[in-house]
């Protein structure tokens, strides 16, 4: 297997860029031929070590124990013509990888053979110090072209490697999301900015092509599907865009102008491979597909000795139970994005009370899971909130309250990380109205929310810094700040309550 180390990366001055500028599968793919190329990929893992059962799944499925062992035959049938990329949002999801600022992921993801992932936006959650560690720990390179330091406009990592593969110079280059301040904790990208993607692409391409003559050039992207096709369409001379972060499932390749685009869904669920032959600089063929990480695939048995390592100091704290779910509670990705769930309903409430405050207000996109009925443990609350985020209250007045709801409403019917989940108020919006105008009415015991009068507002410290576009509470005052994880706050009141059970009551409804 090919490993390169990230010592071969490109740490380029951002100036001088830009001057320079068993378990086989059902699906079948002819051996690679001569110097043709292999390409294995994955993204948005958001640390799934282990299998694990999808909604309404009956066995298990998934995760790097099961996509390793696919890797294992691929590299096993092609030798030095693999390439494994990962194109981010991997070193942070789940307690076994959170509790460790992501180090099992890094040994796992080294384990596989992988030779480059692109810094997704919750790489950065552990903030700067220990992400750089893990870079620098790693046998495996971190790339990001367009992340740079404010001052000295030295990008953080390598913006690109080159590979030698199949006969062939591989030219890749990475992408993080110019978004990044908003979905991680700004304070975990202070004096960090985020460089349009699609200038710095154009500088990369010109940098491999002409300086370092690759035969191929790869994006791996964190800039989610929309916008590798924008940049597929938008900078000539990208062979293939190895995307993430919009969790997007791709089951076979698409091209733009002349670019193939990739992406592998979420969570380990599939790997996937991508196999091109290039002469003279262009791809003259290719073929792709996903391969299921299903529950057939035997577990790989390295990945299982380090999910065992590190469960050891895992168990005995997390299995505690705190209380107990009298129904499920709802945390499913789909919908604490787009609507009211009990189980948001309850984070809220929970918030409300440890603040004394007002109202409360949280983010769909910090609930990471839901909660079966019977007891609650405290995995199951990390599960929920694994972001290590903090209880504050601020004041607010009510117009800010209001902007506050029009920009959880802005993007109705997608999917939004930043959608409201609320407590001590309920509010009616319109999504035929254009956004900053769907918000028809907002109540506070039946009575309309008075927009001159200022209110006390839980929420985490996040949602106050301005995370997730939250910029009108930027310069609210700050009355309270419990300096407590939120998670601890919730398993606390778990533990104070002994039994929940909460439902949908109407707090959001549309018209």
């Amino acid at each position: 297997m090919l490993r390169i180390s990230k010592k071969k990366g490109l740490r380029l001055p951002i100036l001088v860029v830009a001057m320079v500028i068993v378990c086989t599968t059902c699906i079948s793919f002819a051996a690679s031929a001569g110097n043709d190329v292999v390409i294995l990929y994955m993204n948005d893992i958001h640390g799934r070590l282990e299998s694990f059962k999808p909604q309404d799944a009956e066995v298990p499925l998934g995760g790097l124990i099961k996509l390793a062992t696919l890797i294992e035959d691929i590299v096993g049938e092609n030798a030095d013509n693999v390439i494994v990329l990962n194109a981010g949002d991997s070193l942070h999801g789940t307690n076994i990888v959170n509790l460790f600022e992501g180090r099992p992921m890094v040994e796992a993801l080294e384990s596989i053979g992988t030779d480059a992932m692109a810094i997704g936006n919750h790489e950065f959650n552990y903030g700067q110090a220990a992400l750089l560690k893990r870079a620098d720990e790693a046998k495996f390179a971190f790339l990001s072209a367009n992340t740079v330091d404010s001052n000295s406009r030295r990008t953080l990592f390598p913006g690109a490697i080159i590979l030698p593969v199949g006969g062939k110079r591989i030219g890749i280059f990475g992408l993080t999301p110019v978004d990044t301040p908003t979905v991680t904790h700004p304070k975990n990208v202070e004096g960090l900015e985020f460089l349009d993607p699609f200038r710095v692409s154009g500088w990369m391409v010109t940098y491999l092509r002409d300086q370092e003559k690759v035969d191929l050039v790869i994006g791996l992207t964190h800039i989610g599907y929309d916008d590798d096709r924008l940049l597929a369409s938008k900078v000539p001379g990208i062979d293939i865009i190895v995307g993430g972060h919009s969790h997007t499932r791709l089951d076979q390749p698409e091209k733009v102008a002349s670019t193939i685009i990739v992406q592998s869904g979420e969570w380990a669920q599939a790997l996937g491979r991508l196999e091109v032959s290039c002469e003279d600089g262009k791809v003259t063929d290719y073929a792709g597909a996903l391969v299921p990480c299903a529950s057939e695939v035997v577990d790989d048995a390295g990945i299982a000795e380090i999910i065992r390592t590190y469960n050891k100091e895992l168990e005995e704290k997390l299995s505690e139970v705190v209380g107990e779910s009298v129904i499920a509670l709802d945390g499913e990705r789909a919908n604490v994005r787009t609507k009211e769930t009990n189980l948001g309903n309850l984070v809220a409430d929970v918030m409300r009370d440890a603040g004394s405050a007002d109202f409360a207000l949280t983010n769909g996109g910090g609930l990471r899971a839901s909660i079966k009925q019977g007891p609650i443990t405290v995995g199951d609350i990390f599960n929920v909130l694994p972001f290590d985020n903090t209880l504050v209250v601020l004041e607010a007045s009510g117009a800010d309250i209001k902007t506050a709801l029009e920009r959880s409403v802005s993007e109705y019917p997608n999917q939004l990380g930043a959608f409201l989940h609320v407590s001590g108020l309920s509010f009616e919006f319109d999504p035929a109205k254009a956004p900053g105008e769907r918000v028809v009415s907002v109540k506070v015991d039946n009575n309309p929310l008075d927009e001159k009068k200022t209110y006390t507002v839980a929420t985490n410290d996040f949602i106050a810094a301005g995370g997730d576009g939250y910029d009108v509470f930027k310069e609210a005052k700050m009355i309270f700040s419990s300096g407590e994880m939120l998670r601890d706050v919730f398993a606390r009141y778990i533990k104070q309550m002994g039994k929940v059970s909460v439902g949908v009551e109407g707090r959001i409804v549309t018209k």
